[in-house]
């Protein structure tokens, strides 16, 4: 199985789109109002390409996210003052990155990445008795 990475990023129009990064002859995407919409319509025209290139090998997409797509993507399982906790950066300045309103330097993505990162360290060390 072959794993392709994929880039998850929000359009101008607010929707969001998942494209692969692979060989330029072969094309499908996906698009969506949310993160999730676009990562199955993505998985629809995967299928869709196989049935038309039947030698199209078997694909593990991973995904990479610009920092208002992953933050769209957790919105209901996290809130910005908890990700203000664990990444530093102000809760305001983190909802003008999930509106679109403002895009974050690469310094501050950075800060959010590695804060997320810690964050799932110390979560994978937890264990319960």
């Amino acid at each position: 199985m072959e794993t392709v990475k994929v880039i998850i990023e929000r359009n101008d129009n607010g929707n969001y789109q998942a494209v692969p990064q692979m060989d330029e002859n072969i094309a499908f995407f996906g698009m969506g109002k949310t993160v999730e919409e676009a990562m199955e319509d993505l998985q629809n025209s995967y299928m869709e390409a196989k049935v038309m290139e039947p030698g199209l090998p078997e694909m593990n997409f991973e995904c990479m996210y610009d920092t208002a797509s992953f933050l769209q993507m957790f919105k209901g399982k996290m809130n910005l003052s908890d990700l203000q906790t664990i990444t530093g950066v102000n809760r305001k300045q983190l909802n003008h990155y999930v509106t679109g309103h403002r895009k974050p330097s690469p310094k501050t993505v950075q800060r959010i990445q590695e804060g997320i990162k810690k964050y799932a360290e110390d979560l994978s060390r937890i264990v319960l008795i």
